[in-house]
């Protein structure tokens, strides 16, 4: 049995879905916490400890449930094995987690309590927009493109946390 009929993917495809997958779960932890933390008011605050835990622990269980989903998933259409390109792309996917909850946290450490989850809302949005341009410039689009798409970007992904926050009574 070859490589491909086994479902392994050759070197540099197996590398361009290991970053596509990292890149999947960033996105998707970074538009969760935004919904997590739009459903916090400032007055809540308990200062950084707070914030650390609705961040790492919101990225931790989603990690966690994506994980075990996806253990499952890749059993059920590998005839129970999980092969080693799975195991990869567990640990992308993880890692592009846990890069966004580390972007995240940064400005909880550097600035005051009372201003932290604005400033950490902002930084997620400003990594989904980044995330954004990015895609516009690397498709060939100009600048003022590109920035287009990235404000569209951002107003899709505020939209799926704002509805994922109406959808679950905050």
């Amino acid at each position: 049995m070859d490589a491909e009929s086994a479902g392994d993917l050759d070197g540099n495809d197996h590398r361009l879905e290991l970053r596509k997958e990292a890149w999947v779960m960033a996105m998707y932890v970074a538009v969760c916490l935004l919904a997590a933390l739009a459903a916090v008011s400032e007055q809540e605050s308990d200062g950084h400890v707070r914030a650390i835990g609705i961040i790492w622990g919101t990225t931790i269980g989603l990690t966690l449930a994506h994980i075990f989903a996806f253990r499952v998933s890749a059993r059920i259409v590998a005839q129970g094995r999980i092969r080693r390109d799975d195991a990869d792309t567990i640990a992308a996917q993880s890692a592009g987690a846990i890069g966004v909850a580390v972007i995240a946290t940064v400005p909880v450490l550097l600035w005051p309590s009372t201003a932290e989850f604005d400033v950490v809302r902002w930084v997620l949005a400003l990594f989904i927009a980044g995330v954004g341009f990015e895609v516009a410039r690397s498709s060939g689009a100009r600048r003022s493109r590109s920035l287009l798409y990235s404000g569209a970007l951002l107003g899709v992904a505020v939209t799926v946390a704002l509805l994922k926050n109406v959808l679950s009574g905050h």
